[in-house]
């Protein structure tokens, strides 16, 4: 029986062809879309002045998030964020979109406003930490702390 060698079944610019499609199509991204994606044509269909609440929420659904510290006005916020990762690396926020609707005293739509990743603001988060009261254990004195205050179990 002869043998015939691996380089004459595989001609170098087919191997190097078919390395080059693996290489390529492993470097696909990855795409996590997440939070509220409306339904085409539903955010055209919103009024100001003339939809109260339950009219947005049966077009949109209900909200990411409502407002906390509305000063006499109720806004909700529906969230949406599309992330490509490649391979290994950190994830990429590609795109966001916040819709607020802002209703008024009457509950009707006073306004809606749409934000993109371009009106987004870094926020520092702050280091500091809340002193509580106590003393700070070791390791040992956590382990060995408990020896001796249990007893046998009572009958």
């Amino acid at each position: 029986m002869r043998r015939i060698p691996l380089r004459r079944l595989l001609p170098p610019s087919i191997a190097l062809l078919s390395l080059s499609t693996l290489v390529i199509g492993a470097c696909d991204p990855i795409v996590d879309v997440r939070g509220h994606v409306p339904t085409p044509g539903s955010l055209e269909k919103l009024e100001v002045g003339t939809q109260s609440r339950d009219d947005v929420e049966r077009l949109l659904g209900s909200p990411s998030t409502k407002s906390t510290f509305a000063l006499g006005e109720d806004t909700w916020y529906y969230i949406s964020q599309r992330q490509e990762s490649l391979a290994f690396f950190e994830p990429k926020i590609a795109e966001q979109k916040v819709t607020a609707v802002a209703f008024g005293e009457n509950g009707r739509i006073k306004s809606i406003k749409t934000y993109g990743l371009q009106d987004a603001k870094d926020v520092t988060m702050v280091d500091r930490k809340t002193p509580t009261a106590g003393k700070e254990l070791t390791v040992l004195e956590q382990i060995f702390g408990n020896v001796g205050r249990f007893g046998a179990p009572k009958k």
